[in-house]
């Protein structure tokens, strides 16, 4: 089969749980931020918060723009790594059931990486990192007759805090480049950024075709509090450049259209995880069905406020999936 995106990340089931700002405070965590954690941290967390109502639902940066392209319609493939434990099983059932090709559970004695998510009340999410058997991804895992003849290849920052996982990311973007496929690269977040600012920089300019990013990732990146100015330093690193800027929309750049901006679509926004996600997955859709930059953001600024209008970060299955549908209801805003 030809696949219109390949992805690959960490798979990792999402436990979302309600807080106030006082618990993340008390927590000493990074608020919007993402911490790598161990098992028996995220259990400590969980179990204050024992009464709390939970969400389980299958996550993980790619994944999510990945089956987010499914619902559009979009034929997609996903390379991760889950156990054949519950959590396991739950996440191929639910790639599976949304279209998405996935290699299925492994083995090996690690069992699947979580997430423990904690919104507050502003819809914020701060994240605690288990990555599991997902860390055990690597070069191996990166199967060459999926990615033949995909349309667009697309990879998470956060493959950069494993040697191994990184080597699989570098693997996958050197077959994509062999086969002269699009690669399409997330920073996923600005702790990515800041821990391995050097190495992304070079992995961006000699492999990466579209470059996905929000502002304070960009300014990260570019060393600076201007986001003009970093918007002008990372359009010189890719050929396309998308910056999702919270309620303030998005930046958009390629070698016809020096710069354009994309409102949002009017939403109450109860969650932002994988509003940077689904962003990408509208954009790759739109790019892939090669509509123009300015109606690709915009489907990809439909599928952000669609995720946000819920909790975990998936696309919700009942959202508009017609590209041309939202394009109009973008003008008419």
């Amino acid at each position: 089969m030809k696949y219109d995106l390949v992805g690959i990340g960490n798979a990792l089931v999402d436990i979302e749980v309600r807080v106030d700002d006082e618990f993340i405070k008390q927590n000493s965590l990074t608020k919007g931020g993402m911490t790598l954690s161990c098992e028996e941290d995220q259990e400590k967390i969980l179990n204050t918060l024992q009464g709390h109502s939970t969400k389980i639902s299958s996550g993980g940066s790619a994944a999510n723009t990945v089956h987010g392209l499914s619902v559009l319609g979009g034929n997609a493939y996903y390379l991760g790594r889950v156990a054949n434990d519950l959590y396991g099983r739950h996440y191929t059932e639910d790639m599976q059931s949304g279209g998405v090709g996935f290699p299925g559970p492994g083995d090996g004695t690690s069992g699947t990486g979580t997430c423990v998510v904690l919104v507050t009340p502003d819809s914020e999410r701060t994240m605690l990192t288990h990555l599991g058997v997902s860390s055990a991804l690597h070069s191996n895992n990166v199967d060459e007759t999926v990615i033949r003849d995909a349309g667009v290849v697309y990879i998470e920052g956060y493959l950069w805090t494993g040697d191994e996982t990184h080597n699989a990311a570098l693997k996958l973007a050197e077959v994509a480049r062999k086969d002269k496929i699009p690669v399409a690269f997330t920073l996923s977040d600005a702790f990515v950024v800041n821990s391995f600012r050097d190495q992304l920089i070079d992995f961006i300019r000699w492999n990466v075709d579209i470059l996905f990013c929000n502002d304070v990732e960009a300014m990260a990146m570019a060393e600076t509090d201007d986001i003009q100015k970093a918007f002008d330093v990372l359009k010189g690193m890719a050929d396309t450049l998308f910056v999702t800027r919270g309620k303030n929309g998005s930046w958009a750049c390629n070698p016809s259209n020096e710069k354009i901006e994309v409102g949002v679509f009017p939403t109450k926004a109860v969650d932002t995880t994988g509003a940077g996600d689904l962003f990408a997955a509208g954009t790759l859709f739109g790019i892939i069905k090669q509509h123009s930059l300015e109606e690709s953001a915009i489907i990809g600024s439909y599928c952000a406020s669609e995720v946000v209008s819920q909790m975990g970060g998936r696309m919700p299955a009942h959202s508009n999936a017609d590209a041309k549908s939202i394009i109009e209801k973008y003008k008419g805003l």
